[in-house]
């Protein structure tokens, strides 16, 4: 438990740069039933599914809940799920930025939880004009960019790049708030 910490602290740390300037990564775009879908599977030795479903609902709810027409989170006790759906801004570099519309689903089990991240799509306007376009994830960054379909895109990689450490910073923030929730429950 304690690696895992300093691993999530070292990766929180890594995240006060903007997304895209955190480098490249190969396999920045994973693949699911030919939609980009990122996974985070943790293991939460010595936590009910109970613990872990009030913790991560209580994230979701304190992070998402805030503005209906930006994000919607719904919660299911008997199930033991969290869904969130939300747009934000996502910094591609110092001066590019895009929104980027999710849904992150988490299931949690007994010791467990998996969160999982797609439907992903990018509303790009490089010409600040407010003529947004959705463009589905999978048009701009499957194969890590190299498989672009989308002209108006002159940098899929830094699109992979950023989409990559703006799902693994979420992750993050999931995995953090359980911990939060052991602190404050001793």
């Amino acid at each position: 438990m304690k690696k895992i910490l300093g691993i999530a602290l070292l990766c929180l740390s890594l995240s006060a740069w903007g997304q895209g300037h955190k480098g490249s990564v190969d396999g920045c775009a994973p693949m699911r039933d030919g939609k980009i879908c990122y996974v985070d599977s943790v293991d939460m030795d010595g936590m009910s599914q109970k613990e872990i479903f009030k913790g991560i609902s209580q994230w979701a709810k304190k992070n998402y809940a805030k503005d209906i027409f930006l994000s919607n989170v719904v919660t299911n006790k008997k199930k033991h799920t969290v869904f969130v759906s939300s747009k934000v801004e996502l910094l591609l570099n110092d001066t590019d930025k895009t929104i980027v519309k999710y849904r992150l689903n988490i299931v949690c089990e007994e010791g467990r939880y998996t969160a999982t991240m797609t439907d992903i799509e990018y509303q790009y306007d490089p010409n600040n004009e407010k003529k947004y376009e959705n463009i589905p994830a999978e048009k701009v960054i499957a194969g890590g960019g190299k498989l672009n379909e989308v002209a108006l895109i002159k940098d899929p990689e830094l699109f992979c790049n950023a989409t990559y450490f703006f799902a693994e910073e979420t992750f993050g923030e999931v995995f953090n708030s359980l911990d939060e929730g052991q602190a404050a429950d001793e």
